[in-house]
């Protein structure tokens, strides 16, 4: 019975892969990265100019941390350094107790259970933040639930695709 479970679950990743890659062709990010760390003061200064960026929504999963595991130390000093210039969200389809710990430690928005791509989330999130959708960047690693959502909101947004899991932090 595991067994069966596991195969319906590799399938259906497989076909969500499938059908993100193919998505990849209509739906564009404004930005593609590696890893959330390339954004550095350079690129910052870049984005505040060109688009009037006021705020940053951060997904978490394989954004911000790899395999449902603790966010790095580098990027947790990095989410603060932005904290700096942006006001910064995390929004997230899924719901975790760490993670809103430190949130709340750092003066960080953090909306959980999002049903990401609708529109509502990410408009709330800049209710939240008091930004227009034009002036907020998104950072996500999902063609559909955070890009797709993000453009459709009119929001800047920015695909990684790997997560920095190691604790150097260039800035």
């Amino acid at each position: 019975m595991k067994s069966e479970k596991l195969i319906l679950q590799l399938i259906e990743q497989k076909i969500y892969n499938v059908i993100s890659n193919r998505l990849r062709k209509y739906i564009k990010p404004n930005l593609e990265l590696k890893e959330v760390n390339d954004i550095d003061l350079e690129l910052l200064k870049k984005l505040k100019s060109t688009y009037g960026i006021g705020g940053i929504i951060l997904d978490v999963d394989e954004t911000i941390r790899k395999d449902m595991m603790k966010i790095p130390d580098c990027n947790k000093e990095w989410i603060k350094y932005m904290k700096q210039e942006f006001k910064v969200l995390i929004l997230s389809n899924g719901y975790d107790n760490s993670v809103k710990s430190f949130a709340n430690e750092n003066g960080i928005e953090y909306i959980g259970f999002a049903k990401k791509p609708l529109k509502k989330y990410f408009l709330d999130a800049c209710d939240r933040m008091g930004l227009n959708p034009e002036n907020v960047l998104v950072i996500g690693d999902d063609i559909i639930n955070d890009i797709h959502g993000a453009n459709k909101c009119g929001m800047i947004s920015a695909i990684v695709d790997s997560v920095r899991d190691n604790e150097t932090i260039d800035i």
